[in-house]
């Protein structure tokens, strides 16, 4: 599957999770991160996701919704708010945690 085809399915499992929400994605070359900005009706971002491109070119995308379902992304955003999430192969970390403090 092509990655183009991965991020539309990572898109639409987010639309699923934020169904009142604007799902944008994009590329950030400086982190090599595929971000995905989940912006409220009012405009305002609600939540940021960074996805690195070894997550993505990994894992067909069935193994992806399901692992961030495993690495329960929806209750990293609701506890995080809008301080960016980075998922990698390894799971789930708040940008500027430290990986400590989760454990």
């Amino acid at each position: 599957m092509e990655e183009k085809d991965k991020l539309s399915g990572i898109k639409d499992y987010l639309k699923e999770l934020f169904p009142e929400c604007v799902i944008e994605n994009m590329w950030d070359s400086k982190s090599s991160r595929h971000v995905f900005r989940i912006v409220a009706p009012t405009g305002k971002t609600k939540h940021t996701i960074g996805i690195v491109s070894e997550f993505v070119s990994d894992n067909d995308l069935e193994d992806i919704v399901i692992c961030l379902k495993l690495y329960n992304l929806k209750g990293y955003l609701e506890i995080f708010g809008n301080k960016e999430i980075v998922v990698t192969d390894d799971g789930i970390n708040p940008e500027g945690i430290s990986p400590s403090l989760l454990a």
